[in-house]
């Protein structure tokens, strides 16, 4: 049986994905966390980020708490709920109707309308803006003539799949039909502008105004960020948290923050590596931990093939072979992650258990395939994010090194410069990093090994075969069907392996006595979180 792709709004409101209690105490280690007009403040951790625009920044904390999309995922049940929308639906999955629910507006007062999400797209699918969010809208029809590839101006500056036709409705025009539309309207680049924006770019930067339920107050830069509760935010009750302000305090790594959870100077720390998390408890409690149990996350090392000397297939399959996952799950990450044996985690459909034939420890097999290879002269470098756990890149690291007898190094970096050499092709070898979905589907992980589909920058690979099952996966309306689909792409894109499944993290985060997590919450967002002091 077909599931159809027509969504529409439910009635009552969405389940709320947060707890909010009230204890009498107004202080959580000595540090008061109310000011003297009782305003209840929430502090968590965040690097200094390279825009605060959700466009330009999809993966920003701050970002997610500024904007409200058309559609969410529930964060409850990770199903799919409309949001500023009042109805998404298609008859054929390639020609989307959008329907806006009435009386939303901006933080300025400034109506939400269809215009409103038109110029957002427009603007963020212009590939000479370079907005981080530009691969959102690979699919829709028009990209292609925002995104010369011959290094031309475009010839237009509007999406021609994309239609206004009146205030509250669009119509949305794809490529080719995708079933998981309304999900990817549920994505920060989706997000709707106000004409502000673009009016004054530079200026809207430093303070954004969008339609979500906090609002921006102030940018310190590389110091902190503030936001304020809105209180005209249309959104179902409880969308947002129990705080009236959240500060998001910039640090270069996860030590320092750390450091200020423990002395009662930061409420909530996301991504805590496994090797934290034994301290933490210890020194703090067993309530501190906050778990996540969707499982959405992966950790790979991502090697791109404009490297010439990681091209071979049978070196990569080489350097994974190496890569004892086991000892390092056990020893390291003290049993808080485990071995990666696929490109997509095991909570999707997809997933098959030893998909990646070359996942295992074998180094003996792994010096033969470097042989086979021709070998491998150089220094192996790995990038990666400074604000990871750069013990674990270290012991990857080490274990290449000792077991194939190659020279590895490390080089870790903040995470905008390192995105900023993913996306514009200028790592100089492999990328380690955490994958996580925006939303339940396949897609999200392996379209970034579509050519030009969306995260592709990273490591450039193309196979029109590829191509081709991608494309027919994501048009399929069967779950069943679309999932061997993706399975047969996976097969494919192991055989070249350009990226290596090394560990599915278990999902952590810290959180003082004030802030209240639910553990249902899909990926620890601050502003959904309860006040508890």
């Amino acid at each position: 049986m077909k599931r159809s792709p027509k969504m529409v709004l439910a009635a009552g409101a969405a389940a709320l994905a947060l707890v909010a209690t009230g204890c009498a105490s107004g202080e959580n280690g000595g540090q008061p966390q109310s000011d003297a007009q009782g305003k209840r403040s929430l502090s968590f951790m965040t690097s200094e980020p390279k825009s605060i625009v959700p466009q330009k920044d999809p993966g920003s904390q701050v970002g997610m708490a500024l904007c409200a999309n058309l559609m969410e995922v529930n964060v409850e049940t990770q199903k799919l709920e409309p949001l500023a929308a009042q109805a998404v639906e298609s008859e054929d999955a390639k020609v989307w109707n959008i329907e806006l629910q009435d009386g939303w507006t901006f933080h300025d007062g400034s109506p939400v309308t269809a215009q409103s999400f038109a110029d957002a797209w427009n603007a963020t699918a212009t590939g000479s803006n370079a907005w981080q969010g530009n691969g959102t809208f690979v699919s829709f029809e028009g990209y292609d003539e925002l995104n010369p590839t011959d290094g031309s101006e475009p010839s237009t500056d509007v999406l021609s799949g994309v239609k206004v036709i009146d205030e509250t409705h669009l119509e949305v025009t794809l490529k080719a039909p995708n079933a998981d539309f309304p999900k990817v309207l549920s994505t920060n680049p989706t997000c709707p502008l106000p004409a502000t924006a673009l009016e004054d770019e530079a200026s809207y930067d430093e303070a954004p105004v969008s339609n979500g339920p906090y609002k921006f107050v102030s940018w310190d830069h590389n110091q902190q960020i503030v936001l304020e509760k809105w209180d005209g935010f249309k959104g179902a009750p409880g969308f947002s948290g129990g705080a009236d302000e959240l500060v998001g305090k910039v640090y270069t790594s996860v030590d320092p923050a750390y450091t200020d959870m423990t002395a009662g100077n930061l409420d909530m720390i996301r991504n805590v590596p496994a090797t934290m998390v034994d301290k933490a408890t210890s020194q703090l409690g067993d309530k501190v931990l906050y778990k996540v149990s969707i499982g959405s996350k992966q950790q790979t090392l991502q090697i791109p093939d404009y490297v010439d000397e990681l091209k071979s297939p049978e070196l990569r399959k080489a350097i994974s072979l190496s890569i004892d996952r086991d000892a390092i799950a056990k020893s390291l990450l003290k049993g808080h992650a485990t071995p990666s044996d696929s490109l997509v985690p095991p909570a999707l459909a997809s997933y098959v258990e030893g998909a990646c034939s070359e996942c295992t420890f074998d180094p003996e097999r792994a010096k033969k395939l470097l042989a086979d290879s021709g070998g491998f002269d150089g220094t192996l470098i790995i990038e990666s994010n400074s604000n990871s756990d750069q013990q674990l890149v270290q012991a990857v690291a080490k274990q290449i090194q000792d077991n194939l007898g190659i020279e590895v190094q490390q080089k870790p970096m903040l995470g905008t410069e390192l995105s900023e050499r993913r996306n514009n092709q200028k790592l100089e070898g492999a990328a380690f990093g955490l994958w996580g979905w925006s939303y339940m589907s396949s897609d999200q992980y392996l379209s970034q090994y579509e050519t030009g589909g969306d995260g592709n920058a990273s490591t450039g690979y193309s196979n029109p075969e590829v191509d081709k099952l991608l494309r027919a996966a994501r048009a399929e309306q069967d779950e069943t069907k679309a999932a061997s689909l993706y399975r047969d792409a996976e097969q494919i894109i192991l055989k070249d392996l350009p990226a290596i499944p090394l560990f599915i993290p278990t999902d952590y985060g810290l959180h003082s006595e004030c802030a209240v997590m639910n553990d249902v919450q899909g990926d620890l967002q601050f502003y959904r979180a309860g006040y508890g002091c």
